[in-house]
């Protein structure tokens, strides 16, 4: 277990400094339901691999009616979360 900790640690302190939205990874998809297109989203900080987005007790994504619009919600939305991660990093 101590070599793979130490393993994660070199492979940060390895990586480039990446700073504002470049620090971030937005991943944007969708899916489709009986009820319609559902926006699936993940943001990740690069900088220590903490997930910013799902989050434990998250709201549900809403419903589209095409797979276009679910994902540029997704888009828009994970880029906002970025910029109050930047803002108020935790």
């Amino acid at each position: 277990m101590a070599n793979s900790t130490s393993a994660r640690r070199q492979a940060a302190q390895d990586r480039p400094e990446r700073t504002g939205r470049a620090n971030y990874l937005v991943a944007v998809s969708s899916r489709r339901t009986s009820s319609g297109t559902v926006p699936t989203l993940k943001v990740k900080r690069l900088s220590d691999d903490r997930v910013i987005y799902p989050f434990r007790g998250h709201a549900d994504m809403p419903f589209f009616a095409s797979a276009q619009e679910a994902e540029q919600y997704a888009q828009t939305y994970g880029l906002q979360l970025v910029d109050g991660d930047i803002a108020v990093p935790e």
